[in-house]
């Protein structure tokens, strides 16, 4: 259970680092269709779809 918090809240400060740098790199492409930008969006699509995983195998938490 204390692996699971750990891994929690790694992915949760790794989303929020990804998110903040797809902010500047939109800004800075100036295009929500920039490839880099894409590419950012899919690597943090799927960080939301291990995060789903992990609290459908720990539905208490």
């Amino acid at each position: 259970m204390g692996n699971y918090i750990k891994e929690n809240i790694e992915l949760r400060l790794d989303m929020e680092r990804m998110q903040n740098q797809l902010y500047k790199l939109v800004e800075q492409k100036g295009s929500f269709l920039a490839p880099e930008v894409i590419e950012l969006s899919q690597e943090i699509d799927n960080l939301v779809i291990a995060m789903q995983r992990m609290l459908n195998k720990y539905p208490d938490m």
